[in-house]
């Protein structure tokens, strides 16, 4: 959901932060909402965007917006796919214009986890129920989860020429300039919790994020933040796929013979009883079969008549 934020005063020219992160699920949301100083003191900027996206294989996207935001308005009523939004948004002409792109992912967060808050616990419900326009696109398949919004930032931070910053939680000694432009990577921790210890967990995890976007609603007042989620499916199987190609990796480069040990001792010895033993053996069996005769056929004498025996 992507939603501005109200304004804040600027901090010094660089600012030491605390890192914290954020990861996110399998749905997608983007929000644009203006924000009431009195009504949700935490993050802030009018100008500023903030996108909640949560994926799965098939996932649901729902656009709120509340101030005009071109890159968002732009969004492809017909996508089918999470890069198609995502290639929409962050590749658009306003996307240069922020102070600050932040792209925050969480892995295992379910469409049931941002339901579950509530406002009095949260700031996030406060953000998404302070928007008053939505749209929503259906059934985006997802496709590569564990790097979507990893990639789209090294993109962003290379054709605006940001500076590409990444750090988790409690991550200390982060410098950010507010006069420098920034593409920000988030990762929160995973959701590994169920049932009341998972809702305490995401309570917890939310709130990390909202003291975070606080933070640099004061640093960055114009920014967009990108919220997604990763399937658990999708990093092991990432996970996977590295495993493989490290392993061949490590194997010699050259022919098989180069990559693996055929001869092996046993084989050869195996190689030499065949060769010399078996086959030799074979070859005198074929000869004495061969050299076995028929036994001679009785011939008919010459003058027999068969006639002339029978009427004997």
């Amino acid at each position: 959901m992507c939603f501005p934020l109200p304004d804040r005063a600027k901090p010094s020219r660089s600012s030491h932060r605390t890192g914290s992160a954020v990861h996110s699920t399998q749905r997608f949301w983007f929000n644009s909402i203006r924000h009431d100083e009195t009504a949700l003191p935490p993050p802030s900027g009018p100008s500023s965007g903030v996108c909640f996206l949560k994926y799965r294989t098939v996932t649901h996207l729902v656009v709120f917006k509340v101030e005009r935001s071109e890159a968002i308005e732009g969004l492809p009523s017909t996508a089918v796919e999470a890069s198609t939004v995502l290639n929409s948004l962050l590749s658009s002409d306003e996307i240069c214009s922020y102070d600050a792109v932040v792209l925050v992912q969480q892995r295992g967060l379910h469409a049931s986890d941002l339901r579950n808050l509530s406002p009095e616990s949260s700031d996030l419900p406060r953000f998404l129920s302070s928007s008053s326009s939505s749209r929503t696109f259906q059934y985006l398949v997802n496709d590569d989860a564990s790097s979507l919004l990893p990639s789209r930032g090294r993109n962003v931070a290379e054709e605006c020429q940001s500076r590409l910053v990444q750090y988790s939680p409690g991550d200390a000694g982060i410098v950010l300039d507010h006069d420098l432009k920034h593409v920000i990577n988030l990762e929160l921790p995973a959701l590994t919790e169920s049932g009341a210890a998972r809702k305490e967990e995401m309570q917890e995890q939310e709130q990390a994020l909202a003291d975070e976007l606080s933070w640099l609603s004061k640093a960055f007042p114009n920014h967009l933040v990108v919220y997604s989620g990763v399937p658990v499916s999708a990093l092991k199987a990432r996970a996977s796929s590295s495993i493989l190609t490290a392993a061949n990796d490590d194997l010699p480069e050259g022919g098989i013979l180069k990559r693996y040990q055929l001869l092996t001792p046993g084989l050869i010895s195996a190689l030499l009883v065949v060769f010399f033993v078996l086959i030799p053996v074979l070859f005198v069996g074929i000869n004495s079969l061969a050299g076995i005769q028929s036994p001679v056929k009785m011939d008919i004498p010459k003058g027999f008549n068969a006639q002339e025996k029978k009427n004997q």
